[in-house]
């Protein structure tokens, strides 16, 4: 008996790297995952200031990673300068999401707080709640990380943030890939991030006709995005990850598939 996404060629645009477990997901139904990142994660040099705060980490109340991106890369940064990965013990850590937690295991710490939702906006209105009046909460962010949380949490405590990392378009771009895009041999373009969308459309602008693409979008966020560049998403996905985006794309098939038997 055939599976439900036989033949199917789905494409990732989420970094190098990011992709396995959803490459895993869908080759279950039998689908054939492409990798063609449209955004890379580098880090940031540390400035004078940053590395103040670093270096003063004592000061804070809290700290909190929005993304497994900030984690690793505040600690690669922690590591070089106290060579090990050690916080202040009254220093909490809060995450949005999970995934994010599960990622403090590999530095030997833990989550006091873990959000309920998969967005920044319903993880500042559940912070919020935490947070005393007067707190010092640091915030290890990339370059186009939004201010939904900070705008929020800072009403109430005093707010630090710290670049650690920038995403930027991939220096070379998997030509053979781009080509199934712009010939339309392709079911469907996987997106993780506003980034990775902007990115796609400025490598397939004036190559193709952008309202023919047929996007998957990892959340609201990303949606949102792709909704402001004058598209529409095909699919957004419940749940902020990879069984998330799985899922949605195999309902998605299950409900065609219902429509035409």
């Amino acid at each position: 008996m055939s599976k439900l996404l036989e033949d199917k060629v789905f494409i990732s645009t989420r970094p190098t790297g990011q992709s396995a477990e959803l490459e895993s997901l869908l080759s279950e139904e039998s689908a054939t995952l492409i990798a063609m990142p449209t955004i890379e994660i580098r880090p940031l040099p540390l400035d004078e200031f940053s590395w103040l705060q670093l270096k003063n980490l004592e000061s804070f109340n809290w700290i909190v990673f929005t993304s497994p991106n900030g984690l690793k890369f505040f600690f690669a940064r922690l590591f070089e300068l106290q060579n090990n990965y050690g916080l202040p013990e009254h220093l909490k850590i809060a995450v949005v999401g999970k995934k994010t937690a599960a990622h403090l295991e590999c530095y030997g710490t833990s989550a006091e707080f873990i959000n309920l939702g998969n967005t920044a906006e319903d993880f500042s209105t559940d912070f919020y709640h935490r947070v005393s009046p007067g707190e010092r909460v640091l915030f290890p962010i990339g370059n186009l990380a939004r201010s939904v949380i900070e705008d929020k949490i800072s009403k109430k405590a005093i707010c630090t943030r710290v670049l650690f990392y920038e995403t930027v378009i991939p220096d070379t771009i998997n030509e053979d890939t781009l080509q199934l895009i712009i010939k339309d041999q392709y079911d469907m373009i996987i997106l993780s991030s506003p980034s990775g969308c902007s990115n796609l459309l400025k490598l397939v602008s004036g190559k193709m006709d952008t309202a023919t693409l047929r996007l998957v979008c990892i959340g609201q966020t990303t949606s949102a995005e792709v909704i402001r560049s004058g598209l529409e998403p095909l699919i957004t996905a419940g749940m902020a990850n990879s069984q998330g985006i799985s899922s949605a794309i195999i309902n998605y098939f299950q409900k065609k598939q219902l429509i035409n038997d």
